[in-house]
């Protein structure tokens, strides 16, 4: 039997999250390490779900809060870019004797692919160079204990089709990964 798991783009692919300091990911990256190798050490098979912001808005994008995507067309977006890793998931799901999806990987924080965690505020768009308006919409900022916009169509999509896959944080995934 072959085990999957489908994980956050960013996870195999660092180059498409929003550039900042890479010095802030360093906590992440060590989790990011960790993961990657037990998933090599237990011969655990991948499918890479696609990145909605990187393909929407690019490499140079800023920085983004859920509040921005909670809109009809990043959902749709959404929707039709989780459509084909949903057929998959359909179709490894048809055979349990061949496979286990053991989980879907998340990455808290973001305003995508976070589950447990999200950034949300009042940020929208252009800040302008008074450093009052950029201090007073930066205080809006804030981690919020909810999915990204991602991860919840995700969930709502697997739930019409009955798959029942968790959605996991990397180090949930690193804990299951010890016990198989």
């Amino acid at each position: 039997m072959k085990s999957l798991l489908v994980l956050s783009h960013c996870i195999l692919n660092t180059a498409s999250k929003v550039m900042q300091d890479e010095a802030e990911l360093a906590d992440e990256y060590q989790t990011r390490d960790r993961l990657l190798k037990l998933i090599l050490q237990k011969n655990v098979q991948l499918l890479q779900l696609p990145c909605p912001e990187f393909t929407l808005y690019g490499s140079r994008r800023w920085g983004h809060v859920k509040n921005q995507f909670q809109h009809p067309y990043f959902r749709k977006a959404s929707k039709d870019m989780l459509e084909p890793i949903l057929l998959q998931l359909e179709e490894y799901d048809r055979h349990p004797e061949d496979f286990s999806v053991l989980g879907i990987v998340s990455v808290e924080g973001s305003p995508s692919c976070g589950y447990y965690c999200t950034c949300t505020g009042e940020w929208k768009g252009e800040i302008g160079t008074d450093p009052a308006h950029i201090s007073k919409m930066q205080s809006t900022l804030k981690m919020s204990d909810k999915s990204g916009v991602f991860m919840e169509l995700l969930k709502e999509q697997l739930e019409a089709r009955k798959l029942s896959i968790p959605i996991m944080t990397m180090e949930e995934t690193i804990e299951a990964l010890k016990l198989i």
